[in-house]
């Protein structure tokens, strides 16, 4: 009667939710029954099961010890990432079935310090708030009803049609660079054209995509997330590590002085080395900072889109760009895709050694074109970069003469896919024109040339 009278004053005392919340968060569950009870959790989630996953993290001894407050942030996510590490569990920063058992098992009585790296996590929050953010005046462009519908995941349908379709022409594992230059405010998947009432539109419908993807049956695709060199923050682009696997940035050799020039010297030449260190140094989206975030992140780099420009705002022939951006992927293992729409002539066949890492990219990009920079380049590319329209929803009759002439055609498709159409008034920019609006020929810059086939070990 006394042990009962205990019981019940106990009860009255906590409250029974409270009761249930500690007896969750100290005590393991057992059996597929309490199991099936916990949902699946990732960044940005909110609530008391959020506040049993922070509890069993602290029980564990995952250093730092978190706040148990409820909200699935960064810090929430770096002790997730470091347990995974530990107990040999998908490290995707999701807490799912497998996750949720580890966790709810009994800890030792002691259990060994299991230690999250504060250094990284403080490094991706200053990395991802590098630049102007959503606090700034103008920052917000005109709303994009399209941008706010797919956050909700209204055109989910339209994205598992095109992973089918993918699947359906044996181009399952393709590289699917999402959304592109989003901290841009060009496109109409802009960070920018998110309403202020909800300014990371544009990382819920990322969010949204890759998980309706990946629900297609039969596929193995992987999500490029690429930022631009300019000094717009990414904060309210990166949609987390678990919807990413690879970072990058595209990269030309233009722009970079004042009044929207080339960089020039004292005496009036083209300045090549002062536009290197702004490749280098700009943040977000220049070499220094993406390799950083890669550092931070893990993820390994794709640079979709990088080449020469010959427009008056252009380096024009100018090798030691060349020299410099294949030296850098080199260092940084990251894989590369020039630029070479209309820049080549056609080859039909690809012949030679692989090129590890290497790739051609442009708007209407065909394997005749990959095949001949390939050539140029001393072998075979690896990789073929490929643009989806940009200004409509997918189709068969719309994609397939895109993507048809890529079955087996020996490449990895980087396939850019837009998050939302264009509307009229967007156009999709085709990469640098040439002098006199004529497409240069990279065989008529030999030097070009040399360095490409250099960088690329031949």
């Amino acid at each position: 009667m006394f042990g009962i009278l205990i019981v019940l004053l106990f009860l009255g005392a906590l409250g029974i939710t409270a009761l249930l919340r500690a007896t969750i968060g100290k005590h393991a569950a057992t059996g597929p029954v309490e199991l099936s009870a916990y949902p699946t959790l990732e960044e940005g989630a909110k609530g008391t099961y959020v506040e049993t996953l922070q509890t069993r993290l602290n029980l564990w001894n995952v250093q730092p010890r978190l706040s148990v407050d409820g909200d699935f942030g960064p810090l929430t996510l770096g002790s997730v990432e470091a347990f995974a590490i530990a107990k040999d569990l998908p490290i995707d920063g999701i807490v799912g079935r497998k996750t949720w058992k580890a966790l709810l098992a009994a800890p030792p009585a002691h259990p060994r310090a299991i230690t999250v790296s504060v250094e990284v996590a403080a490094e991706m929050q200053t990395l991802l708030n590098e630049g102007r953010g959503d606090t700034a005046n103008g920052y917000f462009e005109a709303t994009s009803s399209t941008l706010v519908a797919a956050a909700a995941g209204d055109y989910n349908s339209e994205f598992y049609n095109l992973g089918e379709l993918l699947v359906m022409d044996g181009l399952g594992n393709t590289i699917i660079d999402l959304g592109r230059e989003m901290n841009g405010a060009w496109y109409e998947w802009s960070e920018h054209r998110a309403p202020p009432s909800e300014p990371d539109a544009y990382i819920l419908a990322w969010r949204q995509i890759v998980t309706t993807m990946r629900s297609v049956p039969g596929q193995d695709f992987k999500f490029l997330w690429t930022a631009y060199m300019t000094d717009e923050s990414v904060a309210e682009s990166w949609p987390g590590s678990a919807y990413v696997d690879y970072i990058g940035t595209d990269i030309f050799d233009w722009y970079g002085g004042p009044d929207g020039t080339y960089p020039h010297t004292a005496s009036g030449a083209l300045d090549h080395a002062a536009k290197w260190q702004q490749i280098l140094t700009t943040e977000p989206g220049g070499l220094n900072w993406t390799a950083a975030f890669s550092a931070a992140t893990g993820k390994p780099i794709i640079i979709p889109e990088w080449g020469l420009d010959f427009h008056t705002f252009g380096g024009q022939d100018d090798p030691q760009f060349i020299t410099n951006m294949m030296a850098w992927m080199r260092a940084h293992d990251a894989i590369g895709l020039y630029w070479e729409g209309s820049h080549v002539t056609p080859a039909p066949t690809a012949s030679g050694p692989l090129l590890v890492n290497q790739g051609a990219s442009a708007q209407d990009n065909t394997p005749g074109e990959v095949n001949a920079l390939g050539a140029l380049m001393g072998g075979r590319v690896q990789y073929a970069g490929v643009y989806l329209p940009d200004d409509q929803w997918f189709s068969g009759d719309i994609d397939q003469p895109v993507l048809v002439p890529w079955e087996g055609a020996g490449y990895q498709l980087v396939l850019s896919v837009p998050i939302v159409p264009n509307p009229p008034s967007i156009k999709s920019y085709s990469g640098p024109p040439q002098p006199g609006n004529k497409p240069y020929q990279l065989a008529n810059y030999p030097d070009a040339v040399a360095a490409l086939r250099k960088g690329a070990g031949r």
